[in-house]
C-alpha cells in the first residue's frame, strides 16, 4: 500500500484532511457495517466450514449449502447468521441437518460458546458436541478469527465469496457478462493463479456494494457476540521492547563537561556584563543539564527522557532565532529573561492567593526572589503569549530548522502533553486475540521498553556546541573530542 505524502492531504483551518475525506459522498463505515467488526462476525459460520473442511472441499460444500438455503427460504437475501436464526425451526433444522450429514458438524460445533440453548435452541441442540470443552471451542474460534479479521485476506475473500454468491442467487442483481466470468472462475482458481489478482479485489469490491445494500445491521447480535466471545477468552499480550541502552557515556560526558567549564571561564573572564553570553551560556548549560539527569539518572529508555530531546531541540532553536533577530530589537536578551520572569510573576501571583501549602514543590519565597532579583516585581509586565509572538515552529522555520523540529518536536511533545500516541506506545499493550478486537491493556508492569533517546540527545547537544563555537570559539581540540565521540551500535 501506497501512503499518501503530507503534500497529498488538504491543509484547512489548522487541520490536515486526507485526501480519502476530500472525495465527495464518500464516509467511513461504522463499526457495525465494517467487515472486521459488523459482518464477519456473521459471516464466521462459514469461515469456520472453510477452517474444517479446507478451501477446495469448503468452496464445494458451501455451493450446496448457499443452495439448499436458497430453496428453503427464497426471500432470503443474506446468509448472515442473525437472519438464519430467525428462520423457523424446521427451517433451520433442514439446513442443520444437511451440514451434519456432510461430517462437518465439528466445524460449527465452536459456535455453540456464542449461540447457547437459551439464545439459538435449534443451533445448539444439532451441533452442541459434548467431547469438546469451551476451552477447545473458543481457541478455534480465535484462531478463524485471527484468518478473517484482515477484510483482504485470502481466507476473509473466500468468505465474501461465498455470501456473495448467496445474495446472487436471488435473481435481482444483474451483473456484465464480464463480471460473471470473473466470479465463475474464482471457485475454480488457486489464490496463486493469476486470474486472481483481480479477481480477488473484484470479489471484496462486489461484496461490500451488494450486500451493505441488501443487508440490514443486526446490532443486537454484533453486541452479543463480541460480549461473549470476549468474556470467555483471556488476553494475549504482546509488548514491543527495544534494547536497553547499556553503552558507555562515560568520557562522552567528562568531555562535554570540560567544554562547559571552558565557556563558563571564558564569560566570567571575558564578557561577565554580556546579556547575550549570559541568555546563550544559560540556555545551553540548561541543555547541558537535562542530558545529564539522563545519563545519571538511567533514563535513556524512558518516558521522561524523551522531555529532554525535546528541550535540547527547543533551545537549540531558540538561541539560534536569538541571535538571528538581535539587530531587530533594541536588547532582545533582556527581553527574553524578562518574558520567563514575567511567566514566573504570573505563576507567583497565583500561588499567593492560593492557600498555603509547604509540601508543594513551588516555594513561593525562593521563586519571589528571583522574579525581583533585578527589577521590582510592580515594574515587570507579563506577556502570555508566544516570546516574539511567534511559536517554536514559526522561529524552527526561520532559522532554517523545520526539518529538524518536524522530525523530532512534535513528537517528543506528545510526550509532555500526554496525548493519545504517547499514551498508546509507552502506556498500553497490546492484545492480540482477535476476539478482544486487538484491545490494548494497561502496561502497569513495565513491559514496554522503549527506544534510547541517547543519540539524539547527543545530536542535539552537538549542534547547540556546533553553534556556539561559531560565535565564540571553542579549542579544536577540545571541541572535536566531544562532537567526534564513536557511538557505537547499540547490542541487540
Amino acid at each position: 500500500m501506497n501512503h499518501s505524502k503530507l503534500s497529498d492531504h488538504l491543509f484547512k483551518k489548522g487541520k490536515f484532511i486526507t485526501p480519502f475525506h476530500t472525495l465527495p459522498n464518500v464516509e467511513e463505515y461504522t463499526d457495525d457495517k465494517s467487515w472486521t467488526y459488523g459482518r464477519m462476525p456473521e459471516y464466521l459460520w462459514i469461515g469456520l466450514l472453510f477452517k474444517f473442511l479446507g478451501r477446495d472441499v469448503g468452496l464445494k460444500r458451501l455451493h450446496f449449502i448457499m443452495n439448499l438455503l436458497h430453496k428453503i427460504a427464497p426471500t432470503l437475501r443474506t446468509a448472515r447468521m442473525s437472519e438464519i436464526l430467525k428462520l423457523s425451526r424446521n427451517d433451520q433444522q433442514q439446513l442443520y441437518d444437511y451440514i451434519v450429514g456432510i461430517g462437518a458438524k465439528k466445524a460449527l460445533s465452536p459456535l455453540t460458546v456464542v449461540l447457547t440453548v437459551s439464545y439459538a435452541p435449534v443451533f445448539a441442540e444439532t451441533f452442541y458436541c459434548s467431547d469438546e470443552s469451551i476451552e477447545d471451542r473458543c481457541n478455534i474460534i480465535t484462531d478463524t478469527m485471527k484468518d478473517l479479521m484482515d477484510h483482504q485476506s485470502h481466507e476473509s475473500t473466500d468468505v465474501r465469496f461465498i455470501a456473495l454468491y448467496f445474495t446472487l442467487l436471488s435473481g435481482n442483481i444483474h451483473m456484465q457478462p464480464d463480471h460473471v466470468k470473473i466470479l465463475n472462475t474464482y471457485p475454480n482458481s488457486s489464490h496463486d493463479d493469476e486470474v486472481m489478482r483481480m479477481a480477488r479485489p473484484f470479489v471484496r469490491s462486489m461484496e461490500q456494494t451488494i450486500l451493505l445494500t441488501f443487508e440490514t445491521t443486526n446490532k443486537d447480535y454484533l453486541k452479543d457476540f463480541w460480549r461473549c466471545i470476549s468474556e470467555m477468552t483471556d488476553c494475549t499480550l504482546y509488548s514491543v521492547s527495544f534494547p536497553k541502552e547499556e553503552r558507555d557515556f562515560t568520557e562522552y560526558m567528562e568531555k562535554l563537561h570540560k567544554v562547559f567549564i571552558y565557556l563558563s571561564d571564558l564569560f566570567t573572564s571575558a564578557e561577565p556584563l554580556s546579556d547575550k553570553m549570559n541568555v546563550l551560556l544559560g540556555i545551553a548549560t540548561y541543555s547541558y543539564k537535562r542530558l545529564k539527569e539522563v545519563y545519571e539518572h538511567n533514563l535513556f529508555n524512558t518516558i521522561s527522557g524523551r522531555s529532554c530531546v525535546r528541550v535540547i531541540i527547543e533551545d537549540y532553536i531558540m538561541m539560534k532565532y536569538l541571535v538571528a533577530n538581535e539587530s531587530k530589537h533594541d536588547n532582545i536578551w533582556r527581553d527574553f529573561q524578562f518574558y520567563g520572569i514575567g511567566q514566573y510573576k504570573l505563576i507567583l501571583t497565583k500561588h499567593r492567593e492560593a492557600e498555603k501549602d509547604d509540601k508543594r514543590h513551588f516555594d513561593v519565597d525562593y521563586i519571589e526572589a528571583l522574579v525581583n532579583e533585578f527589577k521590582e516585581e510592580e515594574f515587570i509586565d507579563i506577556d502570555t503569549r508566544y516570546f516574539d509572538k511567534q511559536n517554536i515552529r514559526l522561529k524552527a522555520e526561520s532559522v532554517d530548522e523545520k526539518a529538524l523540529f518536524g522530525l523530532y518536536y512534535d513528537y517528543d511533545s506528545a510526550f509532555e502533553h500526554g496525548l493519545w500516541g504517547a499514551i498508546r506506545e509507552t502506556s498500553l499493550i497490546k492484545c492480540m486475540n482477535p476476539a478482544h478486537k486487538y484491545h490494548c491493556v494497561p502496561d502497569i508492569d513495565d513491559s514496554i521498553v522503549l527506544k534510547s533517546i541517547m543519540p539524539d540527545c547527543i545530536m542535539a547537544m552537538n549542534k547547540t556546541l556546533t553553534y556556539l563555537n561559531e560565535i565564540y570559539g571553542i579549542p579544536e581540540a577540545m571541541l572535536n573530542e566531544v562532537i567526534h565521540f564513536e557511538l557505537k551500535p547499540i547490542d541487540g
